[in-house]
């Protein structure tokens, strides 16, 4: 089957973002990522959308902006990670689950990144929100990768069944 787009769904800093750039260098095409694009139409951060406007309002936004994203074909596009929960992502979309625990995510995650994230400010609730994720991630996807070891590692795992498929 062909896709028109490549779409990276996960929980919040499995590395979607990381690995979208990668594989759109990789495969020569475009890299869009959701959150990114809500922030330059609103001119402010994901943080303080919910803090201003709440969190509804946000799934809103990541609902319109999801769609008129894939209005345009051959993309690499790293969501948030509630998007595939609170949204529907369009079928002709290959779903590839970037599959990390959430320890290997906290881990990687600097001080900084931590801080702009409104759902892991509190680590128990985001523990919860992890565990009650997983489930429609792995239904959603057409593929998942093990993502708790490096890039590098996993990517070409994508990339091969991208290629082997012929699914862009």
């Amino acid at each position: 089957m062909v896709y028109d787009n490549i779409v990276l769904i996960g929980f919040m800093g499995s590395g979607k973002t990381s690995v979208g750039k990668t594989l759109a260098r990789y495969l020569h095409k475009d890299f869009v990522d959701v959150d990114s694009v809500i922030e330059s139409k609103l001119n402010a951060s994901i943080n303080d959308i919910f803090k201003d406007r709440g969190e509804e309002y946000f799934r809103v936004l990541e609902q319109k902006c999801i769609i008129e994203i894939t209005q345009k074909k051959g993309q690499i596009i790293a969501t948030g990670g509630g998007l595939p929960i609170h949204s529907t992502i369009p079928e002709n979309s290959l779903i590839v689950y970037i599959d990390a625990d959430f320890d290997v995510i906290l881990n990687r995650l600097s001080q900084k990144e931590h801080a702009k994230r409104p759902l892991l400010q509190d680590e128990k609730r985001a523990r919860s929100l992890y565990a009650e994720r997983i489930a429609t991630y792995k239904e959603l996807a057409t593929l998942s990768v093990d993502a708790n070891q490096k890039i590098q590692i996993f990517i070409h795992v994508i990339v091969d069944f991208i290629l082997d498929q012929r699914v862009l």
